[in-house]
Formats: C-alpha cells, sequence, structure tokens
C-alpha cells in the first residue's frame, strides 16, 4: 500500500481544526500566540465587542486575530489584537477600494456630458452603466450647485 502524502496532510490540518476550532495556517500566522491573543482581548473583538461565541453563531467561523500595522512578520503581542470579520475587514481595506470607479473618471465623464454626449454614449466610452454615469452626474452637478 503507497502512502498518500496529500491525504496525510489533509488529516492532519483538518484533525487540528477539529481540536482547536481554527486552521494551522490561523495558528502559524501568528507563531502560535492566538490563544495568547484571544485571552487577553477576553476573546471578545476589541473595536465592536463581538464575543467569539458570537463571531462562531454568525459566521460559523472563530474570530480572528489581525497584526495591526499588517505586517505578518511582526508577532509581538502589541502587534496583535482580536478582530470579528467585519471589523477587520473594515480596518484592512484600502480606502481606494472604497471610491466608486466612476470616480476616477469624473473629468472625462462631466467633459463629455458638457460636449453634448448622451449617458448611453458616454456608459459605453467609459464602460460603465448607464445608471451608474446618471446617478454620478446627477450628484456632481449637485455638488456644484451647493
Amino acid at each position: 500500500m503507497n502512502f498518500d502524502k496529500i491525504e496525510w496532510q489533509r488529516n492532519k490540518r483538518n484533525e487540528f481544526k477539529k481540536q482547536f476550532g481554527y486552521s494551522q495556517t490561523a495558528y502559524f500566522a501568528t507563531q502560535g500566540k492566538r490563544e495568547d491573543v484571544l485571552k487577553r482581548d477576553n476573546y471578545k473583538c476589541v473595536k465592536c465587542g463581538m464575543t467569539d461565541r458570537q463571531h462562531k453563531e454568525k459566521w460559523n467561523k472563530p474570530i480572528t486575530i489581525d497584526h495591526i500595522d499588517k505586517n505578518r512578520r511582526n508577532n509581538k503581542m502589541n502587534n496583535l489584537q482580536t478582530l470579528c470579520l467585519k471589523c477587520h475587514g473594515s480596518k484592512d481595506i484600502s480606502k481606494e477600494l472604497t471610491i466608486p470607479k466612476v470616480f476616477y473618471k469624473k473629468d472625462e465623464i462631466l467633459k463629455l456630458r458638457n460636449d453634448g454626449f448622451t449617458f448611453s454614449q458616454i456608459a459605453y466610452k467609459t464602460g460603465f452603466s448607464i445608471a451608474a454615469i446618471w446617478k454620478w452626474i446627477k450628484i456632481w452637478n449637485t455638488e456644484t450647485i451647493l
């Protein structure tokens, strides 16, 4: 009988997750400090207060450990904090990703509109939907009036 290394690894990962409730990846991402961080933070998100139990009920996943400075190699205790998925996501998302892509073409869109292009033509030229063009031109025109 041949030894199946991949199957063995999969089984070991599953055993670890079953025993501890989180993946080996999460364990190694903090150099084994996950439990210490959770204890220090009372098993709660330091931003909103959601407990690990509530987190598991809501998302069916254990609460996360965050690297405050986003450097995954910096596993000092003062750089690790407990966060729920919502708070972790809102902390780490790049500000550029929260700005609608239409906004980056504001000048081009407004120029096309001032040159007499229809919403449909502008949408075709820029690759955005007609609804997005209409919405943002309306917003930008309101801003100019104010």
